[in-house]
């Protein structure tokens, strides 16, 4: 049976879409990693029509729901399930746990940035994020080759592999979202490309190149690496130094950061400092 939504206040402040079909909300979980022994938390689980999927294939499912009457209609529906624990909570209030989890979660539009800032910025980060998101905002986060490389891509990718899983359209969900969704999978890798403590130069770098006035790369990121490192960097990794920064690709910015790092001197480091910090939010 399909899921429905509220008689009232389907549609809040958080821009809450439910998933309508039960089958879809299966199909969503077969299609990610989840196994009988992961933990997974599930945000913002509405009515439980993802809840019940995720509960036949994980270990132990922890829902947390800000609406005290959603919560309590999901504690009657699943009192029977020990595999199913109830939490009445804001989740980016919400402590995260201490032990390994995934995440799989049809979140409320308006908190994208905000989820997922919280979760990939976790002392300990899941292992996987699954996140049922507009088909814009997925694409921003995932970059390449999903469309253009974003900020947003760049600065998580060193430690994240991003994919778009599957696309959703509007009328699946109740009320129909705006536009067309994504499941957006966010893996943590095993090894990083950028060590931890090189982080913030990297974000300072890739900010500057994104953030400073000029179409072109070259004019991005003048002052930070010389035209002579620039022109060997552009023959090495296979761009033109006259494409716009977004046409780069992660493994290209990625070079170019190395590069950076190895050759930059003191001047150019000092120019990049606090560059992320620098744009507007």
């Amino acid at each position: 049976m399909a899921a429905r939504p509220r008689a009232a206040g389907a549609r809040d402040e958080r821009g809450q879409h439910f998933l309508r079909r039960e089958a879809l909300c299966s199909s969503l979980v077969a299609r990610s990693c989840i196994g009988a022994a992961d933990t997974v938390v599930e945000i913002g689980p509405g009515l439980g029509a993802l809840t019940r999927p995720l509960a036949r294939r994980a270990r132990r499912v922890v829902a947390v729901e800000v609406d005290a009457a959603l919560c309590a209609r999901l504690r009657n529906a699943f009192a029977g399930d020990p595999r199913v624990e109830l939490v009445h909570a804001d989740f980016l209030d919400w402590a995260l746990p201490s032990q390994p989890f995934k995440v799989f979660a049809n979140i409320p539009f308006a908190h994208t940035a905000a989820i997922v800032r919280r979760l990939l910025g976790a002392e300990l980060p899941p292992a996987d994020v699954y996140l049922v998101v507009e088909h814009a905002a997925a694409r921003r986060f995932a970059g390449a080759p999903f469309g253009p490389e974003t900020l947003r891509s760049l600065l998580l990718k060193p430690w994240w592999h991003a994919e778009l899983v599957c696309e959703i359209a509007a009328r699946e969900f109740a009320p129909p979202a705006p536009g067309a969704c994504a499941l957006l999978w966010l893996s943590r890798r095993p090894r990083p490309l950028v060590e931890r403590a090189a982080a913030a130069l990297y974000a300072d770098f890739v900010a500057s190149g994104f953030g400073r006035r000029g179409e072109r790369v070259e004019d991005c990121l003048g002052g930070l690496l010389t035209r002579e490192q620039l022109r060997r960097c552009a023959r090495s990794l296979h761009f033109e130094r006259g494409a716009p920064p977004s046409a780069l690709t992660f493994d290209q910015w990625l070079g170019l950061f190395r590069c950076f790092a190895a050759h930059a001197a003191p001047s150019a480091r000092e120019r990049a400092r606090g560059a992320l910090q620098r744009l507007p939010r």
